[in-house]
């Protein structure tokens, strides 16, 4: 179940990271002016959203874990979207505080 919650958390960070890397909506004029940033923060989403399949598949197997990956991915990219267009702000703060609970969480569901 950490693992699932991990993932979870794992895929808003990545969510929000592609939110970010928009040259329009994003939150920090650092990131909209520098195309080298936008794409570092794309490759670094597609790197979490491989890594959170991997994990998800881990727990039973691939035949079950790309439909958990997939309703999980879901259900946090209609949050991530509703949340960014509520409060624009947090979405960056908030992927940030989901990537360091997501890797806590997936270490913590690895080790038991």
């Amino acid at each position: 179940m950490l693992t699932v919650i991990g993932s979870g958390l794992l895929l808003f960070s990545a969510c929000a990271m592609l939110y970010q890397a928009d040259e329009r909506r994003g939150a920090f004029d650092v990131v909209r002016k520098s195309f080298p940033v936008r794409m570092v923060l794309r490759l670094g989403a597609c790197l979490l959203f491989a890594a959170t399949l991997v994990l998800l598949a881990g727990l039973q197997g691939w035949e079950r874990g790309i439909p958990v990956w997939l309703g999980v991915f879901s259900a946090v990219f209609v949050g991530g979207l509703f949340l960014a267009a509520q409060k624009p702000g947090w979405h960056g703060p908030g992927g940030a505080a989901a990537l360091v609970l997501g890797v806590l969480f997936s270490i913590a569901g690895a080790a038991t």
